[in-house]
């Protein structure tokens, strides 16, 4: 009595307590604070940061020290007077220079403007990294789920049809049915246990993918059915939303403004510049000729402007090649929006195809079930043979795997539809995360003079 109950106290704490689920937004969470890919994008994009202070140098001052020495030794000879002058002796200067452009045709404002649309783009470039990443991770779980799902059903079809051939022996032991029939046991019995092995190692193949890119070992997975509540009403809906939230688009109408301020800073080439110059400087000069050292202090300060009139075609060409840049920009968008076009149909379509198959193949399940249940009567009445009972698991089991395949499909062609919608981001999806904060970083760094410090 007192074994019972404590075996009964277990069971109900085995069910009452279950071992926790990882749940597909927890594996994206991992994922994103440590997938190698998006780490490694993130420092990308703060390199890119760095060519808006690299820009903004062109508005500020240029120091440097200078400092020299001369060693001379020359004679002079004078055939008029018949007398020589030895000139040997040293001479030591020291120094500095400052320089401030004031004006150089627009050039760094052009140049600031072009850098800070190349971070834009890349700003969004990140999230469709983001994305893409969360697409690899969920494919994986999903791969995972559905895996473990078919190794399932295939054990579960391993035992029953070992069950039959027990059976299928016992009856042929008592005349009851023929060697074939216990022939055609053993057979499907052996194919269930090599399709069992098989599934085994797909399954073991998906979980090291899973590894690869979330960062742990695959536990305890479970459907993620929440995520049909982020997916759009209507193919309309989700088109709409694309095309002002693609990140790709607004990737390639960043790259398009860049290349239109790199035509304007090509252009300012052909303008003059102007600086403001300043030299301050100190001359020692000790000659052998001239008794004692002649310093000498020298202060300069000035304004210099520089007019370019011809650069041997340099500029000319820069300039033709950077307009001949912005127009392959400008295609570029246009083929992103007609690639974010064709993305969102395709991936609605195929959601839509699998959630009609599910509904489907669940009919099919269901009618094999019947049918299953109705042969194997039929089989004891003698009305159906040994093989028509086979061939009913067989269906019953092509169709379960089935569904969990359609599953796996409309759950990844849901992730696709919200990846071209711009929506598959760690707060779209509402991560239980800190987000990163790329334009932090940008608004620290653009505006640094001296620091060789990173984050």
């Amino acid at each position: 009595m007192k074994k019972t109950f404590v075996a009964g106290l277990m069971l109900a704490t085995i069910f009452s307590s279950p071992a926790r689920a990882e749940t597909i937004f927890e594996a994206l969470s991992e994922t994103y604070k440590s997938n190698p890919t998006l780490q490694g994008q993130r420092a990308y994009l703060r390199s890119v940061d760095e060519n808006v202070a690299i820009a903004k140098s062109g508005y500020r001052p240029t120091i440097a020290l200078t400092a020299g020495y001369t060693d001379a030794n020359g004679q002079t000879k004078n055939s008029q007077v018949g007398m020589n002058n030895d000139n040997d002796g040293d001479t030591t200067s020291v120094g500095a220079k400052i320089s401030q452009p004031l004006f150089n045709g627009f050039q760094t404002m052009n140049s600031v403007k072009a850098a800070d649309s190349k971070v834009k783009a890349e700003q969004n470039n990140l999230f469709s990294t983001e994305q893409s990443v969360f697409l690899s991770a969920a494919t994986a779980y999903l791969d995972v789920l559905q895996n473990e799902a078919i190794v399932e059903l295939q054990k579960n079809n391993e035992k029953l049809l070992k069950k039959r051939l027990d059976e299928t022996i016992q009856r042929f032991n008592v005349g009851e049915v023929t060697r074939t029939d216990v022939s055609q046991a053993r057979a499907r019995h052996s194919k269930a246990v090599s399709d069992r092995i098989a599934s085994e190692g797909t399954l073991a193949a998906s979980k090291a993918v899973y590894a690869q890119i979330i960062g742990h070992g695959p536990e305890n997975l479970k459907e993620p059915k929440t995520i049909t509540e982020m997916l759009p009403l209507s193919l309309d809906e989700a088109m709409n939303f694309a095309m002002g939230n693609n990140y790709s688009i607004k990737t390639a109408k960043n790259n398009f403004n860049a290349a239109s301020y790199t035509v304007a800073y090509n252009n300012g080439a052909l303008l003059p510049s102007v600086s403001l110059d300043g030299v301050a400087a100190k001359v020692h000069n000790d000659l052998d000729s001239t008794p004692g050292t002649n310093k000498t202090d020298n202060l300069e300060i000035g304004v210099n402007m520089t007019v370019p009139l011809y650069t041997a075609g340099k500029t000319r060409a820069q300039i033709r090649q950077s307009k001949y840049q912005k127009w392959q920009a400008q295609e570029q968008l246009l083929e992103t929006e007609r690639s974010v076009r064709a993305l969102v149909e395709s991936a609605w379509e195929y959601m839509e195809s699998n959630d009609s198959k599910i509904k489907s193949i669940i009919d099919q399940v269901k009618a094999n079930e019947i049918a299953l249940e109705g042969v194997q009567k039929e089989e004891a009445l003698g009305n159906r043979t040994i093989l028509d009972v086979l061939d009913a698991y067989q269906e019953l089991l092509n169709s379960n795997v089935e569904e969990v395949k359609a599953r796996r499909d409309y759950y990844v062609s849901g992730m696709n539809l919200l990846l071209s919608m711009g929506k598959l981001t760690a707060e779209d999806l509402k991560l239980n995360v800190e987000l990163y904060n790329a334009d932090k970083y940008y608004q620290d760094t653009k505006g640094k003079w001296l620091s060789l410090s990173i984050d």
